[in-house]
C-alpha cells in the first residue's frame, strides 16, 4: 500500500490544538459540531513542492484564500478550474479571486504562476461538468474534497477529504481530469484569468 503522502496530524506529537478532523488511513472527515477550525487541507497544500491542482465547483465572495496561508513552496504552479454562477459570473470576480489568493501566499512562495479557470455556466449545463471537489498536490497525489474552498477556512457543516493511495484509483481520475481541461481553451465560454509572482 502506497504511504500517505503526508504526515497524519492526529498521530503527530507536535500538534497541540485539536483539527476538528478525525483520521482513518486514507480518510479525514471534519465533525462540524466541534466548533473547531478545519486546517487538515491547508495542512495538505503545504506539502505541495512543484505545484496545486484544484477542481471546485463553487466559490463564494467570503473566500479569500487564506487556505493557502500555511503553502511556503519557492517556486510554485497553482491551477484552479471553477465554474461561474451567480458569485463569479463576471471577468471582475473572478479578477478579484486570483488577486485574494495570490495576497494571501506567504513571503516563502517567491515565484509563483496562478491560473484561474472559471467555466461559464453554459458550459455547465450543456457539457455535462464535474461535481465533485479534486485536489491534485504535485501532479501524483490525489483527493477527493468534499467541501468547497470557502468551507475549509470556516465551515459550519461537516464533511470528509479521502486520499486516493491506490494507483488504479488515481490513474482513473488522472484520465478525467486531463479530458476536461480540454475545454479550457474555448474562450467563449471560459474567463482565464493569470497572476505570477516573481
Amino acid at each position: 500500500m502506497t504511504e500517505n503522502p503526508i504526515k497524519i496530524p492526529a498521530s503527530s506529537s507536535e500538534v497541540t490544538i485539536p483539527s476538528g478532523f478525525e483520521y482513518g488511513e486514507d480518510y479525514a472527515f471534519y465533525d462540524a459540531r466541534t466548533s473547531i477550525m478545519p486546517d487538515y487541507y491547508q495542512k495538505i497544500l503545504s506539502t505541495a513542492t512543484k505545484s496545486i491542482q484544484i477542481w471546485d465547483t463553487h466559490f463564494r465572495p467570503e473566500y479569500d484564500g487564506l487556505v493557502f496561508s500555511k503553502v511556503t513552496c519557492p517556486n510554485l504552479k497553482i491551477q484552479i478550474m471553477t465554474i461561474c454562477d451567480k458569485d463569479y459570473n463576471t471577468q471582475q470576480d473572478v479578477n478579484n479571486l486570483a488577486n485574494g489568493i495570490m495576497e494571501n501566499l506567504p513571503d516563502e512562495v517567491k515565484v509563483c504562476t496562478l491560473t484561474v479557470y472559471a467555466l461559464s455556466d453554459w458550459s455547465r449545463f450543456h457539457r455535462k461538468l464535474w461535481h465533485d471537489r479534486f485536489l491534485v498536490i504535485d501532479d501524483d497525489k490525489y483527493f477527493l474534497v468534499g467541501a468547497s474552498m470557502n468551507n475549509q477556512s470556516g465551515s459550519t457543516t461537516s464533511f470528509g477529504i479521502h486520499y486516493l493511495s491506490k494507483k488504479a484509483d488515481w490513474e482513473v481520475l488522472k484520465k478525467k481530469l486531463d479530458s476536461y481541461t480540454s475545454v479550457t481553451g474555448d474562450t467563449r465560454n471560459v474567463i482565464k484569468v493569470t497572476r505570477r509572482r516573481t
